[in-house]
């Protein structure tokens, strides 16, 4: 696989080879099968994808934080076309099982090289469609439907660059524990571009070793498209590219020809990452027409599961507790929350079971919703597309027991029902890429899709149970927390690009129903109950870890200690809604709110 990387990044052997290990290398039929057993299109597909036979064009494609995708076809115009290269862009695009859909990609005109460049004069032409199918990691079949032009076709592709920290192997930069270390959390992969020249732009990729591979999507001295590729070794936060190539000779589709792609060396260009979405760029060419020239370039978009953080994260653990507005009367424990647009939701939950509830931070002030359609204890919750879900519990009277999970829409007022969901128990959800994750008594978790309403499961890591436990996204990853049966202090974290689990840093203390939620760059937990000691006890402890941090950390014990409790994170605080001040019982319910804004 290296052999053929070199051709089409058009003998660029000697930087690929410091990172021969994060090439393929022919080890196609070496993906590891997916905890989930069946390969969803995620954060690992980020790269550079191209057809062996077609060396000379291909694709890159990143998946977005968001849970989009972006596309770029680097290739040449159709018969007749003006120009020697060609790029047609997708956005948007919807990942869906093991597919990727871009239902609009276009191509650029109007743009042309240099001070002459001008954004208000681009215009993205519709092209066409593609989608991409993904047997595995490392392979897929793209599907396209263009202009007449251009036409259709199929293509069988394969990976051509595996980014740094997004490995289908997994290996990822941890400490000692298995938390993420900071070295794997400075990612500059993803699509750049200088805000006063939208239309043109670059997409940056860092492999292992140091290398980083460079596209520049732009246009020629005479108004065509063009584009230039080439790779340096980063030194620091300075990576320099002494060989950025052009290339022409041939055209699109049944008029490419591998044998006929001619390579011209452009020039150099030069980043230097000041920090982690802004950088200083420089360029040279030696062609004419071209010019040299420095800019500041901005990073457009961060991709799945490959966080950028400046600077050394400061551990957060000291501060005072304060007691805000309680929840309307009656108070709720086993209950769950979630929030929306900096919002706070309580819903369901012994006393209160067909409760739903609205706290806005600003006002210090609770509102009351319209019930569940489905009175719920020991139910999940996640927000997500202007909807709030909830799903699984122990039902509280008879009304919807059928239907497993619903979606509250905000715009309109009104539930309905999401029953293509399962039925869980006791543990929490989160949200991450686009994807809601939803924990399960017995470790595992189910992976939702509320776009394609489609789910899968992901088996647990090991016999560990998690009844009780506590689920977040975190660092682009998925930690689920404690829970029982027995009580554990142990971390199981999901990676999202491997599709794999570790083990995480171990909490100090061992708890279940305990409250939990990412306040910035920090994970709190509070609370809870041990209920396999006698007699049962309460929890009160609050523990903290910081990204980039290898051990949690004790910060001020809860106010009144309780379980059954709601975590959540608003403008900076941590919230702890609620709960029961009796250990292993449903009664007790104090309906109480006590929120906290951790310091160094």
């Amino acid at each position: 696989m290296i052999r053929r990387c070199v051709v089409l990044l058009f003998c660029l052997a000697s930087f690929l080879a410091h990172a021969h290990h994060t090439a393929l290398h022919d080890r196609e039929d070496s993906d590891p099968v997916p905890a989930g057993g069946e390969y969803w299109a995620g954060p690992a597909l980020s790269g550079s994808w191209f057809d062996p036979a077609r060396n000379g064009e291909g694709f890159v494609l990143e998946v977005l934080a968001d849970g989009s995708a972006v596309v770029v076809w680097f290739t040449y115009p159709a018969a007749g076309e003006p120009g020697e290269q060609a790029w047609l862009i997708g956005q948007g695009g919807r990942l869906a099982g093991n597919r990727i859909r871009f239902d609009l990609v276009t191509r650029t005109r109007g743009g042309v090289w240099g001070d002459a460049f001008d954004p208000a004069r681009i215009e993205n032409v519709p092209w066409g469609t593609l989608e991409f199918e993904f047997h595995s990691c490392t392979s897929a079949t793209v599907r396209y439907a263009g202009t007449p032009a251009y036409g259709s076709g199929t293509f069988e592709l394969s990976r051509l660059t595996e980014l740094d920290e997004l490995r289908c192997d997994g290996a990822r930069a941890t400490t000692p524990n298995g938390a993420r270390s900071l070295a794997g959390l400075r990612s500059k992969s993803g699509p750049w571009f200088v805000a006063t020249r939208s239309g043109e732009g670059w997409f940056v990729e860092e492999l292992a070793g140091g290398v980083t591979v460079v596209y520049w999507f732009t246009y020629d001295p005479q108004g065509n498209q063009a584009w230039t590729v080439g790779a340096g070794v980063r030194d620091g936060e300075r990576l320099v590219v002494d060989q950025q190539t052009i290339t022409r000779g041939t055209r699109f589709g049944s008029g490419f020809d591998p044998a006929a792609v001619q390579r011209t060396r452009w020039g150099s260009i030069e980043f230097t990452f000041t920090e982690c979405n802004k950088a200083d760029f420089r360029y040279a060419s030696v062609l004419p027409g071209y010019d040299a020239n420095a800019r500041t370039a901005t990073r457009l978009g961060m991709l799945a599961s490959a966080p950028c953080i400046d600077g050394t994260p400061q551990l957060r653990r000291s501060g005072t507790w304060t007691e805000v507005a309680a929840t309307p009367a009656p108070g709720q424990s086993e209950h769950a929350a979630t929030v929306l647009d900096g919002k706070i939701y309580a819903l369901g939950g012994y006393g209160d079971g067909n409760g739903f509830k609205r706290y806005d931070p600003a006002a210090n002030q609770w509102t009351e919703l319209p019930d569940l359609p489905s009175g719920r204890h020991h139910l999940a919750a996640f927000a997500i597309d202007g909807g709030v879900y909830f799903v699984g519990g122990d039902a509280i009277g008879s009304a919807g027991q059928d239907v497993s999970a619903y979606r509250y829409d905000v715009a309109t007022n009104a539930w309905e029902p999401r029953p293509e969901m399962s039925f869980t128990f006791g543990s929490q959800a989160a949200v991450m890429h686009g994807r809601a994750y939803v924990g399960a008594g017995d470790g595992s978790v189910e992976e939702y899709d509320p776009r394609a309403r489609s789910k899968r499961r992901i088996e647990a890591p090991n016999l560990t149970e998690r009844d009780h436990a506590q689920v977040v996204a975190f660092l682009g990853e998925l930690w689920v927390i404690g829970g029982r049966s027995p009580e554990t202090d142990t971390v199981a974290i999901y990676d999202p690009a491997a599709q794999r689990w570790r083990a995480g840093p171990r909490m100090g203390n061992t708890r279940g129903g305990f409250a939990a939620a990412v306040v910035g760059d920090q994970i709190v937990v509070g609370g809870g109950e041990l209920i396999n000691i006698t007699p049962f006890r309460l929890e009160p402890t609050v523990e903290v870890i910081v990204a980039g941090g290898d051990r949690w950390a004790f910060a001020p014990n809860l106010p009144v200690p309780v379980h059954g409790v709601a975590g959540a994170a608003a403008n900076g605080r941590f919230y702890a809604i609620s709960g029961s001040t009796s250990a292993g019982s449903r009664f007790g319910a104090t309906g109480r709110v006590f929120a906290i804004e951790l310091v160094p």
